[in-house]
Parts: C-alpha cells; structure tokens; sequence
C-alpha cells in the first residue's frame, strides 16, 4: 500500500525510538507466534492504518506485557500487577468526584507498567486481530431488543426505496460507511479521504454533480446520510501538527487527534451547506445514529506529562471544554490510562453536543443494541484466565445515562458474539482452551450459562436471532453450534454440525436460513483453498444441516471476513454480494440462492477501481453499482453486464 510522506516520517520516528527499546518476553517470537496460532488468514491493512498499527507495536513494546497469558498459565506472561488488580463486585457504574480522583487512576497504572510511556490498550492489540469487525470500528457494531424476526438480522435494506443501505450489526442502528446512497444519488468518500463525491446514479449516464471537501488537517473516516432530511454527515478525524517532538499541551502522539462531525444540507446535491460541527478528543472509534441522533466514539489517552493541575493534559474535551468529572465513569478495575469518549449529537442542532460521557478504562470495544451502549474490555490472564468486564450506558434522544456494570469469563471475538435481547445480555466467549455460552439479566449479573464447549477451538463467528444462538468454532473441523436460549437462566445446546473449513461472518437469510462466508480447507493439507459460501438449514434448529455450499477457488480472502459492510446481503432480492482477492487482483462477486438448486454465481467481474478503501456493492433498482476507490462501475441486475463506469 501507499504511504504518504506524513505517514512515513511518524513510521520512521517511531522505529528510531523502538530500537532503544528491549522488548518484554512476552512479546518474543515463540510468544507471538503462539498468540497468533491460528490467525492466519489474510487481511489487508489500509495504508491510512499503517501508521497506527505500526504505533500499536510499539506501544505494546513500550507497555510491556499487558496482553499476558492468554491461559493465565504462565505468570511471567501476566500482565504487570495483575495479581491485584481486582475487578470489582459492585453493579453500579461509579462516577468520578474529582479530577484527583482520576489522576490517581492513571498513576497507578503508570507504576504498573513501570514506565511514563504507556501509550497501549487491550483494544489496539484486539484491534489488530480483528479490527474492522467492530468498526468500528471499531469498529462500533442483529437482532433488536424484543420480538426478533429473520429480516430484523442484517441489513436494514431500504427495499421499499429501491435501494440498499449499509449492512449493520443491529437493526435500526444505522452505520457509517464509505458509500451511501439515496436511491438517486450516490455519496462516495474518496481514495484520498479528502473529499466525498456526488455522484447521479443513472446507470451509463453517471455524472459527478457534486462535492464536499474536508480540511487539509482532517480526514474523512465515514459518511452518514438521512435521505428524508437530507442530511449527510462527515465524521472527520483531525490531526494536530506534529512540529519536531513538541506535542500540544504535553498530551503525547496518541491524543494529538480529535474527532469532527461535519452535517450538509445536501438537498441541493450540486451545492452542499454546512449546517454545523462538533469536536471531541482522542482517535476515532466507530459511530452510530439512531432516532436522529449521531453517537460518536473516540480513544483519548492520557498525556505523557500529566500536570495534576492541568485538567486538559489528561481529561478529554468536547468543543474545546474538558468534560466535567461526574461525566466520566471509574472502570471497575484500579487502573486506567485512556477513556471512550461518547458525545450525542441531534442532528437537528449539528453544530452542538446534546450529552457527553467518558468511560475510563484500560481500553476496550463497544457493542450498540437499540437502547444500550455495551462497553466491554478484558482482563487478560486474570488471575487465573480472561475475564471480560462489561459496562452499560443507556441512550435515548441522544441521553446518556450509566446502568450497570457486571463481567463474565474469557474474551469476546467481535461484537457478534455480543447480543442483547428482552433486556438480557447473552454473550459466547473463548476462555483458555474452550468455549463459553453466558446470559446475563438487566444488572449485569450472571444468570445462565454453558461452558467447556469445543475443547482446543476457538469462536471464528457467531449470530443471534430472537431465543436462538449460533456460532462457529474452528481447529481441524467446523461446528456450527445452535443454542437454545429461550430460558435465559437454563441455555442449552440443541446440536452441533460439523463440516470441512469455517464461516468468518454469518447472516440470516430468510427465517430458516442462515449464510456463511468463510474459507473452505483442503483436509489433507489442512490448509485454505478458497472463499466457502455455506447455506445452513435452520428449519430445525436441534438438526441444523448443510443445505448447500460453494467454493471460490483460488480466492484468497475477502474483506467480510474481518469488515461486515463489505457484504451486500439481501435476501428479498436474493443477491449476496462481495469482493474477493486472486493472485489476478480483487473480483467482485454477486450470487443468489434457490433452495432446489443452490447456490449461483451470476457475476465474477474484476474490480478495475484500485486504492486504500474496500470495495462496496449498493444497487439502486436493477442497477449494481461496484464501488472502489475513485471508480465507480455499473451493471445490469437483468443480466450481469457492465453499463457504464466513471472515473471521479
């Protein structure tokens, strides 16, 4: 991938720093390859994640040991303090009386680590696992809170519009992407990340009638558009110059960024106004938008030269004012170093923050269902196993308010494998060498579970739809495991079904069907060989079975694996769609499904478009519009030919 010289010039300042730096022994090469056992499967870094992953090294380097064991077997491995680190019984969520109060929370962990520079987090070295899965994420983000039908799971596809919306992980939570449309026109983020382009989607005829440029200190992270306010909204991440080694305020590279939500009114898409804009602290998470109301998410850490009296060098802000103290929420750990910030923006008011809070943690991901925000983090090798703890904050009409807080064994995957439902949280872990199924009721508390599932497997995908759950385990072969949870205090296993290769990402498709995408593996070589479309048969959900399966050949990876809105998954217009990667260069590919002859693959086309941003597939009426970077291309839903493409 490409790197700009800014990008090059942070790369080599950290790896003049890293080689003074002597690496813990739990991040040596056996260590590391032990870790990643397993996780091998391709992914592709854009070149705007180059730097933060190369900065998410280092830390881990300067940090030391903080992802420990992953048994808890070994105590050199644990993370520094871990033997006292108690996680705490209480319910509530605490808020802090003081900016004291919080000060001393980040000094503590500085003496854990033995070092000023502490500079990591849980979540960056979870992030490199699985980053865009949680976009955010992240990365963040299918069935509501009650009443769960199949087309509530997956995408909320505007099918009465005549066109498709973003895949999401939770109906009715509405997810930035790179690409919107409105029927009529589509909204396009750029290769640069520069500039978003309007586009009139007419098939052969498209026409670039518009645009919207950010600031040249700004990059656009994702788009948002409310088609019957006409509405679109730039959520921007910013970047503070980097003169020489002096930082603003004392605050260090990790919180040299802020966040900025930039609302148009694009009713007139060939003149777009701005309506307003709002900032807040730290590196930009992931988002979401619910009842007219953006929920924006951000990483701040605390500064490298904390000064007690000052606020500002270790408490994020929000339009240029430090939030106030009682809005930010003590972990339920005695240690902390960086917070989620959380700001509410109605969209009929974009130019100001409706509520703000700020979860202080030693970092973690988000999982949004239709009422609570779920941030959940874990406790590696704590004290004898990962413990994840989990903190929930309800919104309503951009309100924020602390519920409970509560925690359960082992490590979450992605936030798939995180579900509310009927006010209950259910939640399938992997803790030391097996699986967990956990519910856990309105406080948080533990009411129901089954454990030692899937002994030496690991969670590869999982999906809920109503009292039902399925996940995926893999090592040597792939069981699809359906639970019956409609007695949340008593789940238990209706059956397990076992095929060559795994499913990475699951979607419901219909009411006894159930997608997955994945890799097939050759049982002989015990290594992948291509894309595995599988359609499960959930009709019976004690006897699920294998209705059918399609292998792409040669193909070796593809962007749903590891980012769920790079599927276009629409059942009532039976298309399922995604991009692959060949030795060739990048396909994209549309199926369809009949349950008498299965699978079909209508159209294999390669991806002329080239750059950073994943490719996406959004159709309009009978048009498919592929787009990849600054090239969009046009085909026909009648019979799969190209129409049209244009350059922007």
């Amino acid at each position: 991938g490409r790197i700009d010289r800014k990008e090059q010039e942070i790369m080599d300042r950290i790896k003049d720093r890293a080689e003074e730096i002597k690496a813990p022994d739990s991040l040596s090469p056996d260590h590391v390859k032990e870790m990643l056992e397993g996780k091998k499967q391709k992914k592709r870094l854009r070149p705007y994640q180059v730097t933060a992953l190369a900065a998410a090294c280092l830390a881990v380097v300067i940090a030391g040991a903080v992802w420990g064991s992953r048994d808890g077997a070994s105590d050199k491995s644990k993370p520094p303090g871990s033997g006292s680190n108690q996680i705490s019984d209480s319910r509530q969520i605490a808020s802090a009386d003081s900016y004291d109060e919080i000060y001393e929370y980040i000094e503590r962990y500085q003496k854990e680590v033995g070092t000023k520079e502490f500079v990591t987090s849980d979540s960056e070295a979870k992030t490199m696992e699985s980053a865009a899965q949680d976009s955010a994420a992240g990365n963040a983000s299918a069935s509501p809170n009650a009443g769960a039908r199949a087309s509530d799971a997956g995408a909320a596809h505007g099918e009465s519009a005549g066109y498709s919306q973003t895949n999401v992980r939770q109906r009715g939570v509405d997810e930035g992407d790179v690409v919107k449309t409105d029927g009529k026109y589509l909204y396009v983020l750029k290769d640069s990340r520069q500039e978003v382009s309007i586009v009139k989607a007419d098939g052969k005829d498209m026409e670039e009638i518009g645009s919207i440029k950010a600031d040249d200190a700004s990059q656009i992270q994702e788009i948002y558009l409310q088609p019957d306010s006409g509405k679109l909204v730039l959520v921007c991440s910013r970047f503070d110059a980097l003169e020489d080694e002096d930082y603003p305020s004392g605050r260090g590279f990790y919180n040299t960024q802020s966040v900025e939500a930039i609302t148009y009114d694009v009713r007139d898409a060939s003149a777009p106004r701005e309506e307003g804009r709002v900032t807040q602290s730290g590196n930009y998470s992931s988002s979401r938008m619910a009842d007219g109301c953006l929920y924006l998410f951000s990483e701040f850490y605390a500064g490298q030269e904390l000064r007690k009296s000052e606020p500002g060098t270790f408490v994020p802000q929000v339009n240029g004012k430090v939030i106030a103290n009682d809005d930010i929420y003590l972990p339920p750990v005695p240690q902390a170093n960086m917070y989620e910030v959380i700001t509410s923006v109605d969209l009929n008011h974009p130019g100001e923050t409706k509520d703000s809070k700020a979860i202080f943690s030693k970092g973690g991901q988000a999982y949004v269902s239709n009422e609570n925000i779920y941030f959940y983090e874990t406790q590696w090798g704590y004290p004898k196993g990962d413990t994840t703890t989990v903190r929930k904050v309800a919104y309503k009409n951009g309100e924020l308010k602390a519920i409970a807080q509560g925690k359960f064994d082992g490590y979450l995957k992605d936030s798939f494998c995180i579900d509310e439902y009927e006010g209950n949280l259910r939640v399938v872990t992997t803790k030391g060498d097996d699986n967990s199924v956990y519910v856990l009721d309105r406080n948080l508390e533990v009411i129901g579970s089954i454990e030692g599932l899937a002994e030496d497997e690991r969670v590869y995908s999982a999906r809920f739809m109503g009292d039902t759950g399925y996940f995926v385990t893999f090592r040597q072969m792939d069981p699809l495991f359906s639970v019956d949870l409609s007695d949340p205090k008593k789940p238990k296993i209706l059956g397990a079904l076992k095929i060559p290769g795994f499913s990475e990402y699951l979607h419901f498709y219909g009411e006894d069907r159930l997608l997955g995408i994945g890799m097939n593996v050759d049982e002989k070589a015990q290594s992948t060989d291509g894309v595995k479309l599988t359609m499960f048969d959930i009709s019976d959900k004690a006897d699920v079975k294998e209705a059918d399966t399609y292998v792409l050949k040669n193909v070796y990876s593809t962007d749903v694996s590891y980012d769920y809105k790079a599927a276009l998954v629409d059942q009532e217009r039976n298309l399922i769609g995604f991009a692959g990667y060949t030795q060739g260069g990048q396909h994209y590919y549309l199926f369809s499904y009949d349950d008498s002859s299965g699978f079909a693959c209508n159209m294999d086309e390669e991806i002329n478009g080239n750059g950073a941003q994943g490719a996406r597939g959004v159709y309009i009426k009978e048009v498919l519009y592929v787009v990849q970077g600054n090239i969009i291309e046009a085909y026909s839903l009648e019979d799969y030919k190209k129409i049209g493409d244009i350059i922007l």
